[in-house]
């Protein structure tokens, strides 16, 4: 198999495949680091001569079309495995352009850091062709717990985007947090297994119970409720001023909850700014 790959990302699935394969690796940049085990090929046609597989992982799908259009031959029965981060149409394109010149296509996200490659409990997703996956599960589970799709190429795309939403999400929160925290001589590493905890299990819980209020699409505010979580809010924008830290990230969920309010949903529970979230409407100017 082939690894056409440039980046501490493709340095790492080219190890974690090379473990039990036979690797090639060719970088276009020509300054990547690899261990012995790997063979590094000296042009881009020599690195795909008898490869089956073919694995990418560069800098955007800009680079992979660049790439694979320079050996267009050799994408002629070829399986084409896509690790580069882009979008659905992005995805959906270059899958066409694959299968017009008769090879199969499979678009991957890999949801983790390069040095949680190879690892099992390490999420990677992967939609387009069927039968690729089912071909080459196995050697894809050497980069980590590898989940199929579906068909649709731009399927992983978007799950890539949509994960990379919650991951920012969740963490800039566990920032504001320890900031927060921190004006109070609080060391993060003291409060960090305590928030660890009741991410796995309070918060957990309420994702799970959210996902059947979002599916069901009701919101049933029997415990907890937007007009009972807006002065909360207030309370947090009060001590984020009186410590003199920056205020953008609670005043943003504020005025998403005051939207929501607004819209009529201030009985209703958390869950319903989705509704909010998922319309293109923009907040009026100033609104806080």
């Amino acid at each position: 198999m082939t690894v056409l790959g440039h980046g501490v990302r493709a340095e790492a699935m080219a190890e974690a495949l090379a473990m039990d394969n036979a690797v090639t690796f060719w970088d276009e940049h020509g300054d990547a680091a690899h261990p012995r085990s790997i063979r590094r090929a000296d042009s881009l046609h020599a690195a795909l001569d008898g490869a089956s597989l073919v694995v990418v992982c560069v800098d955007d799908y800009d680079a992979t079309a660049r790439i694979l259009g320079r050996a267009e031959h050799h994408v002629t029965s070829r399986d084409v495995v896509n690790v580069t981060s882009g979008t659905s149409v992005q995805a959906r394109q270059l899958a066409a352009w694959v299968g017009e010149r008769g090879g199969r296509y499979l678009d991957g996200a890999l949801m983790a850091h390069p040095e949680h490659v190879g690892k099992p409990e390490t999420v990677l997703v992967y939609s387009g062709s069927k039968e690729l996956f089912a071909h080459h599960e196995r050697l894809l589970g050497q980069l980590g717990s590898a989940t199929y799709l579906g068909s649709d190429p731009g399927t992983a795309a978007l799950y890539d985007v949509a994960m990379l939403s919650f991951a920012w999400a969740t963490l800039i929160g566990y920032l504001y947090s320890a900031a927060l925290l921190r004006t109070a001589e609080v060391h993060a590493t003291t409060t960090t297994p305590l928030l660890n905890h009741w991410m796995s299990t309070t918060i957990a819980s309420v994702i799970a119970d959210y996902a059947q209020q979002i599916d069901n699409g009701r919101y049933p505010g029997d415990e907890e409720w937007l007009e009972l979580d807006a002065p909360l809010m207030d309370h947090l924008i009060q001590a984020a001023h009186e410590r003199g830290i920056n205020t953008e990230l609670p005043q943003l969920i504020r005025s998403l909850t005051r939207r929501g309010i607004e819209a009529g949903h201030g009985r209703d529970s958390f869950a319903s700014l989705i509704e909010i979230i998922a319309s293109s409407r923009e907040p009026d100017a100033g609104f806080r």
